[in-house]
């Protein structure tokens, strides 16, 4: 159903019969784009990273409040599918917004090459930006409030890429969350898993393949196979635009986890513990 094939990203964002462009380029070419797409009035798809480091990260946001001062209000979405994973939108009812919460996250990511384009620092920007974000922002999600502080600690390793890393994150509400991202592990144990435990009630989704619950009554939901979000996240951004809709990611969401994963390379350089002001 393809119209035509461009030569170039510019034409696609110069074209007045496009509204919407969808930015799935290598994460160093992820801010340009975003940023000649909201110049010239498009929504915008872009997936994760938003933007390699903090100084694209603001330019994209002068861009956005710019556009939205002018009275032409676009959406900007990052593919932070695992929100809209069915296991995750389940568990988040299980909960009350304004209930503090403690989270486990814990990725078996596994060994990538040192030489892979994603540890690149000019291409991929290393897997803490490339990949750590989608968990940042899922913490986020599921605590139902700001991040505030971040601290890290890694693995040292003879490359110096951090891709074995602890993060720990607070949050406004008082919750906390822990993200344990390995990439020394074994493929033979699934990938992720969550956990969410308050007031009384544990919730563990496995792989997004079940959800249990643990509370005054034990609950098992099983999923036909896995799904981590990625076709709903895109259908409901696409929904959301022709219905007018407010997009299912605030862009102050989007921003805020991006700048808490680069606080996470900085307290990894630093040491010690970063706060966000919000």
């Amino acid at each position: 159903g393809f119209n035509y094939l461009a030569e170039s990203a510019d034409e696609i964002v110069k074209d007045n019969e496009i509204n919407t462009v969808f930015i799935t380029t290598r994460h160093n070419l992820h801010a340009v784009n975003v940023l000649k797409a909201i110049q010239n009035n498009k929504n915008v798809f872009v997936e994760k990273p938003l933007a390699m480091n903090e100084e694209e990260l603001s330019e994209i946001k002068d861009a956005y409040e710019a556009a939205n001062l002018k009275g032409n209000p676009k959406q900007v979405m990052v593919g932070f599918n695992r929100r809209f994973s069915p296991a995750v939108q389940d568990l988040k009812k299980l909960f009350l917004p304004e209930q503090m919460k403690s989270i486990a996250i814990r990725v078996n990511s596994g060994v990538m090459p040192v030489d892979h384009w994603v540890n690149d620092p000019e291409i991929g920007g290393g897997r803490i930006i490339g990949e750590g974000c989608h968990f940042i922002d899922l913490a986020m999600f599921l605590a139902d409030s700001p991040i505030v502080s971040v601290s890290a600690d890694a693995t040292q390793d003879a490359n110096n890429l951090n891709n074995t890393v602890v993060i720990n994150l607070k949050m406004k509400n008082g919750s906390i969350a822990s993200i344990n991202y390995f990439a020394n592990g074994n493929k033979a144990v699934p990938k992720e898993q969550i956990e969410v435990f308050s007031g009384g009630t544990i919730a563990q989704i496995d792989d997004f393949r079940s959800l249990k619950t643990f509370g005054k009554k034990s609950k098992t939901i099983k999923y036909k196979g896995q799904d981590k979000g990625h076709a709903n996240g895109v259908q409901t951004f696409l929904k959301s635009i022709s219905k007018g809709q407010p997009c299912p990611i605030p862009f102050e969401e989007s921003y805020l986890s991006m700048l808490a994963t680069f606080k996470v390379n900085q307290s990894l350089k630093e040491n010690r513990k970063i706060l966000i002001s919000i």
